[in-house]
């Protein structure tokens, strides 16, 4: 072969491969080697959830998540940490299925529209004034079931002017009464407040709110304008009705000087020999006259 031809093909041979090493240098010479990242387990939601729903058990779950991925306010697992009670409340907006879920997903205690959350359906939120004496001394909080007591002016007019009526009305009722107007009824909030406050902060508070059905809450209305709501604590996990019926509680009924003093006033009547009530009984031109016990 040509002396010539192979120096050429050498040189050509020489440049290809130059060639091909500038290339490899400028795209890097070396592999490189990807490292799968370390996971942890973040919570996100099992379902799709409506917002003011109540996460319940099996809503939420573990799933792993790229470390370096994680975000702020994540809630990672710890240990062999359970998904369910991790976070207990209503959702504020709606959550998507494998959603990850933060805290601020939960709508606070201390805000107007965890009440609103709170309420089931049908049910609403109304609230009533109250003082020391009405509220249990402040003993009553958030959560709590209560009845409720209306004290009113009853004033009972007769047409019929037969003193017997009046002398039944009157030994019954004076001017007041009491009836138990609502029972089993919880409290969702004290103030502007639906939280529980610690034992050692008990406040009076100014109003109560409660979680009434349509019909309670004219009720409550009604019983507002008519007298006095007053408010009675029920005990922890006392939720049976009252089955056991009486008459309405009044004043003249409360005590007994009412009777004490219409038997003296009898007896008055008796000792100085006037006629008890009597009923006069006519018969054409005849009179007789009939005692009324």
């Amino acid at each position: 072969m040509n002396k010539n031809i192979l120096i050429v093909l050498g040189g050509a041979i020489l440049a290809a491969v130059l060639v091909a090493m500038l290339v490899q240098v400028s795209m890097g010479g070396k592999k490189t080697v990807v490292k799968s990242g370390e996971m942890v387990e973040i919570l996100v939601a099992d379902d799709d959830f409506k917002v003011g729903h109540e996460l319940v058990a099996g809503d939420l779950r573990w799933q792993e998540w790229p470390k370096e991925a994680v975000f702020k306010g994540a809630i990672t697992r710890d240990g062999d940490e359970e998904a369910d009670g991790v976070l207990e409340g209503r959702l504020r907006r709606d959550l998507t299925k494998d959603e990850a879920v933060t805290k601020s997903i939960l709508l606070k205690e201390t805000k107007g529209n965890f009440v609103a959350a709170s309420l089931k359906p049908g049910m609403r939120a109304m609230a009533i004034k109250v003082d020391p004496e009405s509220m249990v001394a402040g003993f009553i909080s958030p959560g709590d079931y209560v009845d409720v007591v209306l004290t009113y002016k009853k004033s009972i007019r007769l047409k019929d002017k037969n003193p017997k009526f009046q002398q039944m009305v009157d030994q019954n009722i004076d001017k007041m009464a009491a009836e138990t107007i609502l029972e089993n009824v919880r409290v969702v909030a004290i103030d502007q407040s639906a939280e529980r406050e610690d034992d050692d902060k008990i406040s009076v508070g100014k109003t109560v709110t409660l979680a009434v059905n349509i019909q309670q809450a004219e009720r409550l209305a009604l019983g507002s304008e008519l007298g006095a709501l007053t408010l009675a604590l029920r005990g922890v996990g006392d939720d049976a009705e009252q089955v056991d019926t009486w008459p309405t509680v009044t004043d003249a009924r409360m005590t007994s000087i009412g009777d004490e003093v219409f038997m003296e006033y009898e007896k008055m009547k008796e000792d100085s020999g006037v006629k008890k009530s009597v009923v006069r009984l006519y018969s054409g031109a005849h009179m007789q006259e009939v005692p009324v016990q």
